[in-house]
């Protein structure tokens, strides 16, 4: 008798992780990661973060709506120059580069639907990039 009923509690234990895991896979990227507000120009953005170097790969690459976010932000510790391109992103995206929380430039990096592939370099050794996405009014 118990050792059925610890297959049982092992059976339902496993049916419910796996609708659990089920249900945050669904939910937006938006959704499920950390997020900040970044006041940049006297205006707010709420921006998902990346920090590791699969975040940082991925980026927003394969979204076509970003939901309770206005962009990312990614960190490079130690400051590096790097390059942006525009593969699998099919939103338009302000790129903002910025060093010690200060703004040392700007781009704009369109949606690889719209322009083919573009690549956008760092003006200088960067610690924060924040991609805005353009809303078409």
């Amino acid at each position: 008798m118990i050792k059925f009923s610890k297959k049982i509690l092992l059976v339902g234990l496993s049916i419910f992780t796996g609708v659990v895991f089920l249900i945050i896979n669904k939910l937006p990227l938006a959704d499920r990661r950390e997020k900040i507000v970044l006041n940049i120009d006297g205006k707010d953005y709420v921006l998902l973060t990346a920090r590791t170097v699969l975040e940082k790969a991925k980026g927003l690459s394969e979204i076509k709506e970003l939901k309770n976010a206005n962009g990312m932000i990614f960190y490079f510790e130690p400051r590096s120059k790097p390059t942006f391109w525009n593969k699998n992103t099919h939103l338009d995206l302000e790129i903002i580069w910025m060093a010690d929380g200060k703004i040392v430039g700007r781009d704009f990096l369109p949606s690889e639907d719209k322009a083919g592939l573009i690549a956008k370099k760092s003006p200088q050794e960067i610690d924060w990039v924040v991609e805005i996405v353009k809303v078409n009014n």
